[in-house]
């Protein structure tokens, strides 16, 4: 017995700093988000494979959204995909500032092949360059070096099909500054697509820039909503009107106010309410049309 009482407290001791499976794990957190198909624009059928860690989910196959419960912390998730007729899944990592709470990551886009988007981050006051920017686009993050260059290496790509490339939209943010969106100017060419200087205004500045968007969104379903026309309205009267891409995107800017949103396509219709609270930041907001 003497040997044994020993023994015992030592298994106390193991199994009292186990116990709650902590391992020294963050707070449980959710990720939200939507894994669409740059050719198409659309979610993929099968579903996609979205994990980090041990966390997996799958993701839908009407619109490509998933929620991915996981730990605090998390910065980067891996999403898999076959495409139908083919053997060879496709696997993209996507990085990202870690997440302490609950995060929707928006559109991430997954393609047969990746480009590297470059260009550089400068003030409309002087032309200096922005350093410290965060730069985002389809699901790819980066920050503007030093002298304001920047480098999204693996953005989805296709070049069998590309206007939903060319519509994407990029952002970057900084302290100080306006949000300031791009686009792809043209295909890629030996892998690269050039956006060039991306002039961003300060804030307070005498001079600011021309509305953007501050609500943006996607008429849904994907495959009905091209060419939609979106209206927002205050009430009865039609205060912005936008048309969905081939991607169903739609893009508007509007003041501080509550509206309502109309999509209409060849007789299919759906409405959603929005609200903006700030000028200066973005609201995303679908509508679903039947």
């Amino acid at each position: 017995m003497s040997r044994l009482l020993p023994l015992l407290l030592i298994i106390a001791i193991i199994a009292g700093c186990g116990g709650g499976g902590g391992g020294g794990a963050g707070a449980p957190v959710s990720l939200f988000g939507r894994v669409l198909w740059v050719e198409t624009g659309a979610g993929v059928e099968p579903a996609a494979t979205i994990r980090s860690g041990e966390a997996s989910t799958l993701s839908s196959t009407v619109d490509g959204s998933f929620q991915l419960d996981t730990s605090s912390g998390v910065a980067s998730i891996t999403i898999t995909w076959t495409e139908p007729g083919t053997t060879t899944p496709i696997v993209r990592t996507f990085n990202f500032e870690p997440k302490t709470a609950n995060a929707d990551l928006g559109d991430i886009y997954i393609g047969p092949e990746t480009v590297s988007v470059q260009g550089r981050a400068v003030s409309t006051a002087d032309s200096s360059p922005i350093a410290g920017g965060l730069v985002k686009m389809a699901g790819v993050e980066t920050v503007t070096a030093a002298d304001g260059t920047f480098s999204l290496d693996g953005v989805a790509y296709s070049p069998d099909a590309l206007a939903v490339f060319l519509g994407l939209q990029g952002s970057i943010a900084r302290t100080g500054y306006f949000t300031k969106f791009f686009s792809p100017p043209s295909g890629a060419s030996a892998g690269l697509v050039e956006v060039g200087d991306v002039a961003m205004t300060p804030e307070g500045s005498d001079d600011p820039p021309p509305p953007p968007f501050n609500i943006e969104g996607t008429v849904l379903p994907v495959g009905e909503a091209a060419g939609a026309t979106v209206e927002l309205k205050s009430g009865a009267n039609i205060i912005r009107t936008a048309t969905a891409d081939g991607a169903g995107k739609f893009y508007i800017w509007a003041p501080v106010g509550t509206y309502t949103l109309e999509a209409e396509n060849g007789g299919l219709s759906g409405t959603a309410g929005v609200t903006v609270t700030s000028v200066n930041e973005k609201v995303t907001q679908n509508v679903t049309i039947s």
